[in-house]
Order: C-alpha cells, then sequence, then structure tokens
C-alpha cells in the first residue's frame, strides 16, 4: 500500500467513524470526501492484493453517503443493525456475505476479519487480472490466496471446496502460460482435494476442473486411466451445470475435447462420433456472439475433418469446411493459421468432387 493510498483510505475511513459517531452528514460526506474516494479508487489498480478491500470501504462509503442525504430522510438504522449482527459476525462469519461482513466489521469496529472470505474475494479478484492479462504473477498470488483461506476454513466451510477448486483453476492456468507440467501435478492434487471436501448441495466445478487437470496429465504422461477418470469427470460436471448456465457450452467443449482425445488414443469409433455431437451442441449453446466461438468450432471442424479423413463422407468434409471458415476469424494466430492450412485442404477435397466407390467397395 503506498502512502498516499493509505492516507485517503483512512481519511474515508475516519469519515464513516464520525458519522456513527453523531457528526452532522453534510460536514462528512462534502465534496472533499467525494474527491478523496475519486483518487482512491484511481489509485488502486484492478488485479492489486488491496483492490477488493479499497472496493468494499468504496461502497460503504457510497452507501452511507447516498442513504443519509436524501432530502426528508431520517437517520438510517445501519449502525444498530451493525451492532446486532456482531455476534453472528464472531461466531459464524460464513453465515454473512462478503460485503454485509465488512459493513458490520466498520461499523460495530470489530477486528478485521480477514479468513477466509476476504482472502476469497482477493484471489478471485487477482485470478480474474492475470487470466485477462497473461499475468503469471497475479495467477501465482491468487493461487497462494485460496491455498491460505482454504487453510483458515473450517472442514464444513460452505466454500471450502470452491477454494480448493479456485487453486486447481489457477495451476491450469500456470499450465497454459508456461507449459511447465508440473503445474498440472499441482492442478490434479489440488482438484482431488476438493472433489473430497463434503458438500450438502453438488456443485459442478470440482468435477469439471479436475477433469480438465487429468486430461492435461494425460497428455504428458499417457495414462489412459486418466483419460477415462477425466472423461467421467467432465460429464458428472456437465450434468450438474444448469441449462441457463454462461459455462454450459464451455463444459461441453472441455467434453468433446477429452472424448476426441480418447478416439485418437483408442480409435473407438463411438468416441468420435460422440465427440463431435457433443461439440455441435457446444457451438449450438455458444450462440454467434461470444468471443470462443471460433475456437469451439476449430474443435468441431477438425474431428468432422478425422472422420472424413476415416469414412470419406462428404457431409463431414462440408461441414470440416464450413467450421474452419468461422475458426479462421479467431483473433488467436496459432488457431488461425492452423484453421487457414486445413481449410484450404478441405476446399480442395471439395474441387475434387464426390468420391467415386472402387469396384470392390
Amino acid at each position: 500500500m503506498t502512502v498516499q493510498r493509505g492516507t485517503e483510505e483512512q481519511e474515508l475511513r475516519n469519515r464513516v467513524d464520525r458519522y456513527i459517531a453523531g457528526a452532522r452528514p453534510e460536514s462528512v460526506f462534502d465534496a472533499g470526501a467525494d474527491e478523496a474516494a475519486v483518487r482512491l479508487a484511481a489509485r488502486t489498480p484492478d488485479g492489486s492484493t488491496e483492490f477488493v478491500d479499497v472496493v468494499q470501504l468504496l461502497g460503504l462509503f457510497h452507501l452511507c453517503r447516498n442513504g443519509i442525504l436524501r432530502p426528508g430522510s431520517q437517520l438510517p438504522v445501519l449502525p444498530e443493525t451493525a451492532r446486532l449482527l456482531a455476534p453472528v459476525y464472531l461466531s459464524a462469519p460464513q453465515t454473512l456475505p462478503v460485503h454485509l461482513l465488512v459493513t458490520v466489521e466498520l461499523i460495530a469496529q470489530l477486528p478485521p476479519y480477514r479468513e477466509p472470505e476476504r482472502l476469497g474475494a482477493k484471489a478471485i479478484n487477482l485470478m480474474n487480472h492475470g487470466v485477462a492479462e497473461d499475468d503469471l504473477s497475479s495467477v501465482a498470488g491468487a493461487i497462494s490466496l485460496f491455498l491460505e483461506a482454504a487453510a483458515a476454513s473450517s472442514p464444513d466451510h460452505p466454500d471450502l471446496a470452491a477454494m480448493l477448486t479456485g487453486a486447481c483453476s489457477g495451476w491450469i492456468t500456470v499450465y497454459q502460460l508456461t507449459g511447465d507440467p508440473s503445474a498440472v501435478g499441482h492442478a490434479v492434487r489440488t482438484g482431488e482435494d476438493s472433489l473430497a471436501v463434503p458438500r450438502p448441495q453438488a456443485r459442478p466445478e470440482p468435477a469439471n476442473n479436475l477433469g480438465i487437470a487429468l486430461r492435461l496429465r494425460f497428455d504428458h504422461d499417457g495414462d489412459p486411466d486418466d483419460l477415462d477418470r477425466a472423461i467421467e469427470l467432465l460429464d458428472a460436471g456437465l450434468s450438474l451445470t444448469p441449462q441457463d448456465d454462461a459455462e454450459l457450452p464451455v463444459r461441453q467443449n472441455n467434453l468433446g475435447i477429452a472424448l476426441g482425445t480418447r478416439f485418437g488414443h483408442s480409435g473407438h469409433r463411438e468416441d468420435l462420433d460422440l465427440a463431435i455431437a457433443v461439440l455441435r451442441r457446444a457451438g449450438e449453446l455458444l450462440g454467434p456472439y461470444r468471443p470462443e466461438r471460433p475456437g469451439f468450432l476449430g474443435d468441431l471442424a477438425y474431428f468432422h475433418w478425422v472422420r472424413f479423413e476415416l469414412t470419406g463422407d462428404r457431409g463431414d468434409l462440408e461441414a470440416a469446411a464450413r467450421h474452419f471458415e468461422v475458426a479462421v476469424t479467431s483473433q488467436e494466430e496459432g488457431l488461425r493459421q492452423r484453421a487457414q492450412a486445413y481449410l484450404r485442404a478441405a476446399r480442395a477435397e471439395l474441387a475434387k468432387g464426390p468420391r467415386q466407390k472402387a469396384w470392390w467397395e
């Protein structure tokens, strides 16, 4: 925390404290307070470890100011509510949303409650920043915070599995950024820990993330048991995902790739057919505007091409060409180049016309 940011943060906290102590609202939430809030927000970058704390403080500041200064309104009961909730905060903080935890903490003047909800919130913020910016240090910081939050949680904490799953996802991201196979091992271990946590309600994330990690480990070690279990877990995660969930097409795609990978290993035709069906459904669910669309249809096109080479079915060739035409619009250079090469090959095959059967077929 810089000295400047710390000074402005303390100024806002002091203003909230003055209001709680009975200061006139217009003297507390004046133009100077607004300016301090703007400067504090501007000096706290998204993705920093302080971001969650600052945003929560700014939210409380605006909640007090906007709730108090409406014409004709009486003083809100927020301080009294916070004091009534203080015993709950101290004995069972996991029962309160994070923003309410912070409100109670500040207004009831309790010691900061950092673990595990605050740590988990910071971890999610760092992870989102790291993924968006391909920032390895942010992802590594998020993993550490997720594991710290998990270590601080009781065995029956409702978010324990989610914290371990977040660490698993982080290690998968590390592998994607670095190609380091040891990251896959860490992802599998944290994924197994997440899946082992008893949960009152089954959630798809632990099964899905562990399934991805096991498929990646198969890519390196070649153990078919890893791939079989990955498919089982990805299918289980998919079955737990609501039909209106934005992650549904992503999980369809993960399962389709795993099935196609098993076909490449075992040669079982049913895996290839099922992979194409699952990937086609993923493309349908994704819709025309999501940025993942070229990649998803590139995967589908590739397996149509594989089946064309296996059977000579012109329908698969036409489908491959049609989907490769979308894949070449990808912003990812490697995918775009691969799709262009396959599209040229598909068009060349289409130009030859329908394949003639040999007399012995």
